[in-house]
């Protein structure tokens, strides 16, 4: 039977899976009633459905830009969308493993990361590429009544409205600035947080940025606690699968054009340590400590993940950062090259900008090139399709046992867990 039939078939139980998942995470504050959203997540899984029939991307392109389009008349921002199409993929990756074998379903999957690829990406396009329109044209027209004669922040209006404020982005020249700010959840990593600054990445790279700072907000004592617990699966499912928010937000900055740059003030934890090192130069000041602390909640690390680590880090210190789950605070990053430089707090953000300035005023073509090449070469290690299988058989074994449900539950009551290796 064709792949397209038998998804097809399964698209009540998967429309129904994706709505209970939407509404399970509260991704955002939902403009859209229950039953729209419903209506939303059956029009996109027919949509997918005609473009594995047909073996073509167009009609979810064009679908994804005429949405854009609508969110943005009527003032919404796409977080939701993103979300939808997020979730969809989750379950039709889940219901392809378990309808298709072999040759058959890597296929069906190579064709949905694809399809939904194209139309995440059509919808981030369209909706930055008018967002930037409306920037030009806020410029361009005289001051409204009674606003401020102050400095110009449209283009960082413009960013806020992509990711709902908790997000801010600004151009200093060729320098595009992305700052975290969810002050009450300490910049948790959820999948609102980590679409908005993909959405915010795609919004600088259209204003011709050559570099990018990645900073917490001024005054944040934690630049980010990590990857948002409470979405994480409860077992039965890979906590840290390939299209988890975190893991798409470290896939853009690894494939962002131009260098990113990190500037830590504060702690960051967990995931957090992961996006951070995935950054391509990290500047920090005396307060930062790092912690990667899968092992506190019982959580395989995924081998991607790991990966990170290893083209940063000699493998003792890997082995210590993840055993011991145990903050390393600025002077030993430095000592270990977790960070390029260790600045005063006072001259941090001067000096991050300065150096961003100055990677931006060299050849971007070449560091475009220069930055892939160096990806390529570290990201793509050969692996044997039966050591790959049975790390993952591994890493099942931990996520469906009962010590990660024990993690997570300590985590939500704030107790320390009582792992029991089983």
């Amino acid at each position: 039977m064709e792949t397209s039939a038998v998804i097809a078939g399964a698209e009540e139980r998967v429309v129904e899976e994706a709505v209970a998942e939407l509404d399970r995470r509260h991704t955002s504050d939902q403009a859209s009633s229950p039953e729209m959203r419903r209506r939303h997540l059956r029009d996109l899984f027919e949509l997918v459905v005609k473009c594995l029939r047909d073996g073509v991307v167009e009609p979810i392109i064009a679908s994804s830009q005429q949405l854009a389009a609508d969110r943005f008349a009527v003032g919404f921002d796409i977080s939701e969308v993103q979300g939808e199409f997020n979730v969809l993929e989750e379950v039709l990756w889940r219901e392809v493993a378990a309808s298709l074998a072999g040759d058959q379903r890597i296929e069906a999957l190579e064709l949905l990361n694809a399809i939904l690829g194209a139309g995440r990406d059509a919808l981030a396009r369209t909706y930055v590429a008018l967002a930037a329109g409306a920037t030009r044209d806020e410029q361009a027209a005289p001051p409204r009544e009674g606003a401020g004669s102050g400095g110009d922040d449209s283009g960082e209006a413009a960013a806020q409205s992509l990711v709902g404020g908790d997000i801010r982005t600004e151009v200093m020249g060729r320098v595009g600035v992305i700052t975290l700010s969810d002050q009450h959840r300490r910049n948790a990593i959820s999948a609102a947080l980590a679409n908005g600054i993909v959405a915010a990445l795609e919004s600088v790279r259209t204003q011709d940025v050559r570099a990018v700072v990645l900073r917490a907000a001024t005054g944040m004592r934690v630049w980010s606690s990590g990857r948002d617990i409470t979405e994480l699966p409860r077992g039965r499912r890979d906590p840290l699968a390939y299209n988890d928010p975190l893991e798409e937000l470290i896939r853009a900055v690894r494939m962002f054009p131009a260098p990113v740059i990190a500037m830590v003030h504060g702690s960051v934890w967990g995931g957090a340590f992961d996006l951070v090192l995935s950054c391509d130069v990290i500047v920090a000041d005396e307060t930062a400590m790092f912690a990667i602390t899968p092992a506190n909640l019982g959580l395989p690390y995924n081998t991607t993940g790991l990966l990170h680590f290893l083209g940063r880090l000699p493998i003792n210190l890997i082995k210590e950062l993840f055993f011991a789950a145990a903050p390393v605070d600025a002077q030993k990053a430095k000592e270990w090259l977790v960070i390029n430089h260790l600045v005063d707090a006072a001259e941090l953000e001067a000096f991050t900008l300065d150096l961003a300035a100055t990677m931006a005023s060299k050849s971007p073509l070449a560091i475009s090139v220069i930055k892939e090449q160096l990806r390529v070469l570290n990201d793509y290690q050969p692996i044997a399709a039966q050591v790959y299988e049975r790390i993952q058989g591994l890493r099942r074994e931990a996520y469906d046992s009962s010590d990660y449900l024990e993690g997570l539950n300590a985590f939500a009551e704030k107790r320390q867990p009582v792992f029991r290796g089983t």
